[in-house]
């Protein structure tokens, strides 16, 4: 089980995890990109891991929450697709 993190969550804008996956994510888009692959198995994988996917979205969109409430929190959908980006890549399809 994933220990709780006391500490301040890192602004998602400043993990390599996200900002990475979205520049990979903008440069195949516009390259022609339009769809990306999941392999279920693969992602079941790591999904649970504590420094996984899942714990790692979760972080992300509670500094969000913190951080940029009052902006209408546009963080939220960046960091959704570059965890998208970063399943297809466990999952070898981009």
């Amino acid at each position: 089980m994933r220990e709780p993190n006391n500490e301040r969550t890192k602004s998602w804008t400043e993990d390599p995890y996200f900002t990475d996956a979205l520049d990979a994510l903008i440069e195949k888009r516009e390259r022609g990109l339009r769809f990306i692959t999941l392999d279920m198995e693969a992602i079941s994988e790591v999904i649970s891991n504590c420094d996984g996917p899942a714990y790692r979205l979760l972080d992300a969109m509670v500094n969000i929450k913190e951080t940029e409430g009052y902006h209408g929190m546009r963080g939220a959908p960046r960091v959704l697709l570059a965890t998208l980006y970063r399943l297809a890549e466990i999952s070898k399809t981009v």
